[in-house]
Formats: structure tokens, sequence, C-alpha cells
């Protein structure tokens, strides 16, 4: 079996839906365009992982935003470009991510992926 077919069958136990922003005409023949969501890819075999453990935290007056980047690994021929919005189904939980550089090997590629969240500040104004 091939190094390609070792990573698939080992690491790949998650699956990953690839959504892309595309222009799209207006509805009355117009020469103004608007950008719509369409999905890319559904289900593709992946893998989620961390590269790094920091945090990144900017914190305002109604929320502290959360910043955490992972990475994505799949394979080579998929197209994922960065900004593409990125859900990940991982043991049952689907989590959200935009998609930053690919990196590709001849194996697989890895995708930086950037989650952001707000956490309220307990504040009871």
């Amino acid at each position: 079996m091939s190094l390609k077919g070792v990573l698939h069958r080992l690491m790949y136990h998650d699956r990953v839906d690839v959504y892309r922003l595309k222009k799209v005409q207006a509805e009355d023949g117009s020469d103004d365009y608007a950008e719509e969501e369409a999905p890319v890819y559904a289900a593709l075999p992946c893998k989620l992982s961390q590269y790094g453990k920091e945090l990144t935290t900017t914190k305002t007056e109604r929320a502290t935003s959360v910043f955490i980047d992972l990475r994505l690994c799949c394979d080579p021929a998929v197209d994922i470009r960065e900004n593409d919005r990125i859900v990940v189904l991982r043991h049952g939980r689907r989590m959200e991510f935009f998609a930053g550089v690919s990196f590709p090997y001849p194996t697989h590629q890895e995708i930086a992926l950037r989650k952001r969240g707000d956490v309220g500040n307990g504040r009871s104004d």
C-alpha cells in the first residue's frame, strides 16, 4: 500500500464540507453582482489537528474574541482556497473555520484554519 493510502486509512477519520463565495449576477440582468456561498465539496475524508496551542485573545467592553489556529490535512488533489468556509465533522461534533494558506506535499496537503469565537465578559449591564 502506498504512503498516501496509509494516510487515508489511518488518519482521515474526520469529514469536511467546503463552501466558497462566488459572484452571482443580479436577478434583473443588470451589471450588479452579489456574492453567494456555494458548496464545493461534501464529506471529504480529512484530519483536523492542532499545530500550536496558543490562543490569541482580543478583549473589548462587551466580549472577548478568542482565536485558535488549527490544521486540516487532506488529499493534495482537493482544491481548498484561502477564505473558503470549512465545516469539519469530528467525533460527531460540527466545527466551522475559514481556510488559510495551503501547503501541498506529494502525499497530502496541510491547510491552516482559523476559528473565531466570542466569549461574553459576564457583565450584567
